[in-house]
């Protein structure tokens, strides 16, 4: 494969991934825009379809940043809607309705209705062949209304209920949807953008790939109640659409700019990728204490205080206790439920009240049995924060949460 094959290649694969990510934000247009009485099914007959008792929108998605809608670009993307639409039967059709929504390379003049004579112009195909042993090239032509069996007056009732939707270009179509968004939860501008729609996205990313169209199939409440600001979820495609660097600023400077951080109680759920050694983890807890505990401050009042949870579930117990010893020989002051060798866990010795004499810096538990008890005995605004390699801990959506996926310990460094 020459240099020219490899950019090529680059280009067709990040254009791939552009036109699945336009199609998940218009899909989650679509359920913005649903009314009580519609349901919307991702990756049904089209991209999305809103669907309600007397009448059913099909919609396919396409993003051609370097192409123009030509006849045959169109034909492409409806020849099976027209195919579909000649299953129903003649009363059946009246119910129906086809989109193709889309931003495609200059659409100046683009219609968006379109009659039969220009139906039946782009259902013609030419074809071009040389003959290999005379040179000579021939066109030869197709016409697939007859090889479909559709009459003048099918294409007409087709025509009747197809639209093209000509949309805006990537980053001001995404901007749209974090638009959308704050408005349809009365967010500020910051919320819907770092909050809702990491979440919007990871959750229609979820209905696309589900098995069962039941599981494909939300309204518009129930997929604002599954992405309310309280769970803020950014996902592998958020890492793979930034830069590190800019992934990493974005995060922190959504979630971790602000020092007055007292009246909360931050549980960070560490679990790295295997790659990364307990010499980073240790580094990575050493830093987080150091930006997240009050422990070295002499004239805090105590109900101001704060030490940061920290839950493990990637390593074992040995190395656990490892980490403990490292902190402690450092002369960290921390907590376990533990309150001497051979007692049982108990919340109240977790959660000992960090003062000047007791400078405690850190509260540390074994298992997810002890987190979620630490969760339930905490009497201050908790937020979990989740540092992971792909698979979050599972975490009760009551507690604020923010999920974010990292490649190792110094990336998390620089988020929080």
């Amino acid at each position: 494969m020459t240099e020219t094959d490899v950019l090529e290649a680059q280009r067709e694969a990040t254009a791939t991934i552009r036109g699945y990510m336009y199609q998940f934000d218009a899909s989650i247009l679509a359920v913005l825009s649903a009314t009580k009485s519609q349901t919307v099914t991702v990756e049904g007959v089209e991209d999305f379809d809103v669907l309600e008792e007397d009448s059913q929108t099909y919609g396919q998605v396409k993003y051609y940043e370097a192409q123009k809608l030509t006849d045959s670009t169109l034909r492409d993307a409806i020849v099976p809607m027209i195919t579909g639409f000649l299953r129903y039967p003649a009363n059946v059709r009246l119910r129906k309705k086809y989109v193709l929504y889309g931003y495609f390379k200059d659409s100046t003049d683009v219609a968006t209705q379109y009659k039969l004579s220009d139906m039946k112009r782009m259902l013609v195909r030419s074809q071009y062949a040389t003959d290999p042993k005379t040179k000579i090239r021939t066109k030869s032509t197709t016409n697939l209304q007859t090889s479909m069996g559709a009459s003048n007056q099918d294409l007409t009732d087709f025509c009747n209920r197809f639209t093209v939707v000509l949309s805006e270009p990537f980053d001001t179509h995404r901007s749209q949807v974090i638009e959308a968004l704050r408005i349809a939860l009365d967010l500020a501008d910051d919320e819907a953008r770092y909050y809702s729609y990491p979440s919007a996205f990871s959750l229609m990313a979820s209905l696309s790939s589900a098995s069962m169209k039941a599981a494909r199939t939300t309204t518009r409440n129930d997929f604002l109640n599954q992405i309310k600001p309280n769970v803020a979820v950014y996902s592998a495609w958020a890492l793979r659409r930034e830069s590190e660097t800019s992934y990493c600023k974005m995060i922190r400077e959504a979630h971790f700019a602000g020092l007055n951080v007292e009246s909360h109680d931050r549980f960070f759920i560490i679990d790295l990728p295997d790659t990364e050694t307990l010499d980073m983890l240790t580094s990575l807890v050493r830093h987080i204490i150091g930006a997240w505990s009050s422990h070295t401050s002499r004239s805090r009042p105590a109900k101001e205080r704060y030490a940061p949870f920290f839950f493990f579930p990637g390593i074992g117990p040995e190395d656990l206790i490892q980490l403990k010893t490292r902190l402690i020989e450092e002369r960290y002051r921390i907590t376990d439920g533990y309150a001497f060798y051979g007692a049982a866990f108990t919340t109240e010795h977790l959660l000992l009240a960090q003062t000047t004499l007791e400078p405690i810096a850190a509260r540390i538990v074994a298992d997810g049995t002890q987190l979620l008890a630490a969760l339930d005995a905490s009497v201050r605004r908790r937020l979990v924060i989740q540092l992971h390699a792909g698979k979050p801990f599972s975490i009760d959506p009551k507690f604020r949460q923010i999920s974010v996926p990292v490649l190792s310990a110094a990336m998390a460094r620089k988020i929080v």
